[in-house]
């Protein structure tokens, strides 16, 4: 399909996410008029029931006809709304029913695995030596806590970095963007897997031996489309999956800033190659309030910084504060103008440090 990019592809666009200004300005360019649902910077929950999101969509002017639902996260454990926009909406991507199916790994098909490529192991019951994780979850918030709530289940603890594979499809096509180490909320009692950030490895350049035949074979196999990202580990020069998630991620504000028209392909209009448009290695760290904090001026100190809130506004113990973004022409100084960056920051609010080491 062919979209001239100088005509706006949709009248208006409805962003649901956690954390929605990783997409909003890619959004805005293919939409006359953009909407957004974030539970973390709205005092609203436009999402707390089927009934307050319609409501949210009328007052709106926002119907089935003319809006494109662009989906990152926040809508974990609401069934209703799902399959109400499943059914009535248009949604960029994988549509809920499958996102739903694949984000549970266990369900992958068995043919697409090898002897390099594998699942961690599981368990009915919990012991010391497994993480409780609930499917279809994003950022961490339900890993490692909530061990006999519902809906939970037992896989085997991996120690060490986590790692991800970001890549785009359209059904069959799929292309690799790169590879990103993932970080990690330190020294949270109540969250301790709470997401943190990542920061670009490369592609060639990471030196991680992913077989990319799995990408083709998944991306075919389950017809997938849009962007995705796949979390693993490395153990003994094997890959373990740990999450699949087939839906726009945090990640995304990586790879937009390395390749032109990225959201264009996210949305269906894969009418040409994405091509990289920079070298430079990118980073973001996401910092949480460590105690209640009211949020005062200092926080102007702080540079290149996204998702602030505003002067005045109140930020609840263990909720995203604001995100820092980082980058480097080298990517072996990445890791140190990070390290910075978080020391800066938290010498003028009162945040979470982030695990950026591991033995």
């Amino acid at each position: 399909m062919h979209l001239n990019l100088h005509k706006k592809a949709y009248k208006k666009a409805l962003i649901i996410a956690n954390g929605y200004e990783a997409y909003h300005d890619d959004v805005e360019e293919q939409t006359e008029s953009i909407y957004y649902i974030d539970p973390y910077s709205q005092n609203k929950n436009h999402l707390e029931s089927l009934e307050i999101f319609k409501s949210f969509l009328k007052q709106n002017n926002l119907d089935n006809e003319t809006t494109r639902i662009i989906y990152g996260s926040g809508l974990e454990d609401k069934l209703a709304i799902q399959e109400f926009l499943e059914n009535k909406f248009h949604i960029a991507g994988n549509p809920f029913s499958k996102y739903r199916f694949l984000s549970n790994i266990y369900n992958l098909d068995n043919n697409i695995f090898n002897e390099k490529i594998s699942l961690p192991e599981t368990s009915e019951s919990y012991h010391y030596k497994l993480l409780s994780k609930k499917h279809n979850s994003s950022g961490g918030v339900n890993v490692g806590n909530n061990i006999f709530s519902t809906n939970t289940y037992y896989q085997e603890y991996i120690p060490g970095k986590t790692y991800s594979i970001s890549f785009i499809a359209n059904g069959e096509y799929s292309k690799i963007l790169g590879f990103n180490q993932l970080f990690v909320v330190k020294n949270n009692i109540k969250y301790p897997f709470l997401y943190a950030g990542a920061m670009s490895l490369g592609l060639r350049e990471a030196n991680i031996d992913f077989p990319k035949e799995f990408i083709l074979n998944l991306s075919s196999a389950y017809k997938i489309k849009g962007y995705c990202s796949i979390d693993f580990k490395l153990v003994d020069n094997k890959i373990l999956i740990l999450d699949f998630n087939p839906r726009l991620s945090s990640s995304y504000r990586l790879y937009t800033r390395k390749y032109n028209n990225l959201m264009h392909h996210h949305l269906g209009f894969m009418d040409n190659d994405i091509n990289l448009i920079s070298n430079k290695y990118y980073a973001y760290i996401i910092l949480y309030a460590k105690n209640d904090l009211i949020v005062d001026e200092s926080i102007n100190k702080l540079e290149n910084i996204s998702d602030k809130p505003k002067i005045g506004n109140c930020i609840k113990k263990d909720m995203p504060l604001f995100t820092i973004n980082v980058y480097s022409q080298q990517k072996d100084d990445l890791l140190f103008k990070i390290k910075n960056r978080i020391m800066s920051a938290m010498e003028i609010i009162d945040c979470y440090n982030t695990q950026l080491d591991y033995e």
